[in-house]
């Protein structure tokens, strides 16, 4: 009985249009993980309140991962202590900046000076997160005047 060879040149055919289709499926996807938002998000000033933490910018829901970029915060007022910042997941549990506990004005940023990370910081969509900032004294409660604002935090948003 002879084989028959054209059955092969089909098989090779279906694969080499297989391969020539995910190759182009593999492109598109890609283009589309390579675009990119980027903004600014802003917060006016919000009353320190002594050393309990305080959310000053909430995303706890975020529709594309997040690469967050750097900040600028303005502390008004004379504090008795000063500010501390961070920022934790969406639910507010477990800290995502800095690898310290904090980061503390005067030592590790400045009011009014841009701050640029050295990496960005990756935010999963089911994280989220949130920008909290307090005080280093309790002292530091019950004055309108001592606030913290958001100038920018510098954010890329991916997908």
């Amino acid at each position: 009985m002879p084989v028959r060879t054209d059955l092969w040149d089909d098989i090779e055919v279906d694969i080499d249009t297989i391969l020539t289709r995910l190759t182009a499926q593999r492109a598109l996807n890609l283009d589309w993980l390579d675009l990119t938002t980027f903004k600014q998000e802003t917060v006016v000033a919000t009353q320190v309140v002594g050393t309990t933490w305080t959310d000053l910018l909430d995303k706890s829901t975020i529709t594309v991962p997040t690469k967050i970029c750097g900040f600028t915060i303005t502390v008004a007022g004379v504090w008795a202590g000063n500010a501390k910042i961070r920022i934790v997941d969406g639910a507010g549990t477990t800290k995502i900046f800095p690898f310290q506990a904090f980061y503390t004005e005067g030592t590790e940023f400045d009011s009014t000076v841009q701050q640029i990370f050295s990496f960005p910081v990756y935010v999963p969509v089911v994280d989220g997160y949130k920008v909290q900032f307090c005080s280093s004294n309790g002292a530091d409660t019950g004055n309108p005047a001592l606030t913290v604002a958001l100038n920018n935090l510098d954010v890329v948003e991916v997908g």
